[in-house]
């Protein structure tokens, strides 16, 4: 909560707000005062003995301090509105630069879709809830001037109001606990319908082939029944609060006023106190009222917030270390990998040095893309891997980042013109951006998809390779990381990107990740990657 808090009241004008939204609530509650003694005397002076001296100026002047007040808890709603918004978007974006920075791993076993679902979702309720929180401010405000006006024509009437609340209390309290756990039940059930939703429209190719609509269509079905499930009790449960909530407004200033008038050898039962007394003892109930409904809110609130500390949980990349400036050797010492289930994967000993260019040649799942993800910090391992003669795990990820470039074996375009998705968001002349499309052979894409908004579905698999080789190539990097992004491409263009590559980069260090054998009289070294996988100890 410490970190949350903190997003959400970060900066001056938050905090302006917060002071001017109090002042407001402040002001608004003396106007209350004031606008009903007025009222008060229209209708004892005036309305009901029907002495109309002087009356339209007092009416005048009444409705005007009513408006008045009006106005200043409009803006007090605008004030409201804006903090409220202002923590929905800061939470977010908070929490998606944290994601951000936290280790690959974390994103391992968490489907995408859920992640987005779950800090949305929590985003917004968390807003709501500070929002809520803020509330009590105007909520203090309303049983504490409400209660004079109360108090003020009536002792007795007020501690009649007072005594009504156990009432309210003893009928709705159940409500919060039952709307926290169904909350709970909705968060994890928004994710999951985001993760089998996106599952389902990433495969569509594959259901329409396989005819499988039907168990596609099956899971989100399950999800939305037990989401309507949900979301039905939670509105019901809703709308009981808020029904009682009515119902002892509705009732209790009759009990009320009948009692004082009762009680009380004082109580002024003149047309006009009564009707003022009809007037301000339900606002009086509701601002005792919304205190237990903030209760009702924070419980219902509470799974949210818990999902953003799950958030905060989530262990962050090293962020010091020795700080690279330039590239001069890559060594691997007995370095290995231990995955899921105790398989190992043995990285072979090699060296690298600057302006090389380098071949790692073998099979499938023996190491050769792990040795990226190792230098690059997306991978766990064991053994010793030196940057420049230091051990890698004692230099900034920044600095590695800045000096390595890397393609994936799959790049996944963003819904953005082409040149965006090269650049992403470095800055290049428009003839340095022309030459990485050259190099990249990607001018075809250019001519008919310039301007183009792009996605995963626009461009082939091919095409996609080449756009991830020219996002790494706009970095500048001094070695270069190439991960089977050759391998969607007939072997002739394959030769002319790397001719060129290397040509245009004859001082930089080049590793490529390859099994096509045509590949390898391009590069001064091969280094060939064996199979040399096993089970942990006491693995299978």
């Amino acid at each position: 909560m410490k970190t949350i808090n903190r997003v959400v009241f970060q900066g001056t004008r938050t905090r302006v707000l917060i002071v001017l939204f109090i002042a407001v609530a402040i002001a608004a509650g003396f106007l209350l005062i004031f606008a009903n003694d007025m009222l008060a005397r229209v209708l004892n002076d005036h309305l009901m003995v029907q002495n109309f001296d002087g009356f339209a100026l007092a009416m005048l002047l009444t409705a005007g301090l009513f408006t008045l007040r009006f106005a200043l808890t409009m803006f007090g709603d605008y004030l409201f509105e804006d903090f409220s918004r202002g923590t929905i978007t800061r939470l977010p974006y908070y929490y998606i630069s944290r994601l951000l920075s936290a280790k690959h791993s974390y994103f391992a076993s968490r489907p995408v879709a859920k992640l987005h679902a779950d800090l949305w979702t929590a985003s917004q309720a968390s807003g709501g809830f500070y929002g809520n929180l803020l509330r009590l401010v105007s909520r203090v405000a309303i049983f504490v001037f409400y209660g004079i006006v109360v108090f003020r024509f009536d002792v007795w009437a007020g501690v009649f109001s007072i005594l009504a609340l156990p009432v309210y209390f003893l009928l709705t309290l159940w409500t919060a606990k039952r709307i926290a756990a169904l909350q709970s039940a909705y968060v994890e059930k928004n994710g999951e319908l985001a993760t089998v939703t996106q599952e389902a429209f990433d495969n569509v190719r594959n259901v329409k082939a396989k005819a499988a609509h039907g168990f596609f269509l099956g899971r989100p079905a399950q999800v939305l029944r037990s989401i309507k499930n949900i979301t039905v009790k939670v509105g019901v449960i809703s709308l009981y609060t808020v029904n009682i909530t009515g119902l002892i407004r509705i009732v209790a200033p009759i009990f009320i006023i009948f009692g004082a008038i009762q009680v009380s050898a004082n109580f002024d039962a003149t047309a006009g106190n009564i009707m003022v007394l009809f007037i301000n003892i339900p606002l009086f109930l509701l601002g005792l009222a919304d205190f237990l409904n903030g209760y009702i809110y924070y419980k219902m609130s509470r799974p949210f917030l818990d999902k953003l500390d799950e958030f905060n949980a989530a262990e962050l990349e090293f962020e010091g270390g020795t700080e690279l400036e330039s590239f001069q050797s890559l060594q691997t010492q007995g370095v290995s990998v231990t995955f899921e289930g105790g398989r190992i994967v043995h990285v072979p000993d090699f060296e690298v040095r600057a302006g090389e260019k380098v071949m790692f040649f073998g099979e499938s799942g023996i190491g050769k893309s792990t040795v990226f993800n190792i230098i690059m910090g997306f991978q766990d391992y064991d053994g010793t891997l030196l940057v420049n003669g230091i051990n890698l795990r004692e230099i900034s990820f920044a600095s590695i980042r800045r000096i390595f470039g890397i393609t994936f074996q799959h790049t996944n375009a963003i819904t953005l013109d082409l040149r965006d998705n090269i650049l992403l968001g470095t800055q290049k002349s428009d003839d340095e951006l022309m030459r990485l499309i050259k190099l990249t052979q990607l001018e075809a894409q250019k001519d008919t998809k310039d301007d183009a908004i792009l996605n995963n579905n626009v461009l082939s698999g091919g095409e996609k390779s080449r756009l991830g080789l020219a996002q790494m190539l706009a970095c500048d990097p001094e070695i270069m990381l190439i991960d089977e992004a050759f391998s969607n491409m007939d072997e002739e263009l394959e030769s002319k990107i790397i001719s060129d590559l290397f040509a245009q980069y004859p001082d930089r260090a080049v590793i490529c990740v390859s099994h096509r054998i045509s590949s390898k009289p391009f590069f001064g070294r091969v280094i060939e990657f064996t199979c040399r996988l096993k089970a942990a100890e006491g693995g299978d």
